[in-house]
C-alpha cells in the first residue's frame, strides 16, 4: 500500500498511478481539488481492484462513533439537523492554504 501525504494538488495523479501499479492507497484528504479528478481517481481504484481510503481522523473519534451508535440503535429519533463547531489552535500558514485545496477543501471536511 501507499500513503499519499503530498500537497493536495498532486493527490489525484498519484492515486491513479498507485492504482495502475496495483497498490492500495491511503490518501490524506482531499482526494483531489475538483470533482472531476476525484471521480477519476475513485474510478481508477475501482477498475484496478485496489482500496482507496481517505485520512479523515474524526471518522474514528469516540464522540462521533457514539453518536452514530445512538442513531443506529434507535436511541434517538431521526436526524433533522446537525450543528458542529470545532476550532483548531491556530489558522494554517498562508503557504499551506495556497498550495492545497484551500481552507474549504482542506479544512472544512473535518466538520
Amino acid at each position: 500500500a501507499v500513503w499519499i501525504c503530498s500537497p493536495s494538488s498532486f493527490h489525484a495523479e498519484q492515486i491513479k498511478a498507485c492504482a495502475a501499479a496495483g497498490k492500495h492507497v491511503f490518501c490524506e484528504k482531499p482526494i483531489a481539488t475538483d470533482l472531476k479528478e476525484t471521480v477519476e481517481a475513485i474510478n481508477a481504484c475501482n477498475a484496478a481492484g485496489v482500496k482507496l481510503m481517505t485520512a479523515l481522523q474524526r471518522r474514528f473519534d469516540p464522540n462521533f462513533k457514539r453518536v452514530k451508535q445512538a442513531l443506529d440503535q434507535g436511541e434517538v429519533g431521526g436526524v433533522v439537523q446537525v450543528k458542529l463547531c470545532s476550532r483548531d489552535p491556530a489558522p494554517p500558514p498562508f503557504e499551506y492554504v495556497q498550495g492545497g485545496g484551500g481552507l474549504f477543501k482542506d479544512m472544512a471536511v473535518h466538520d
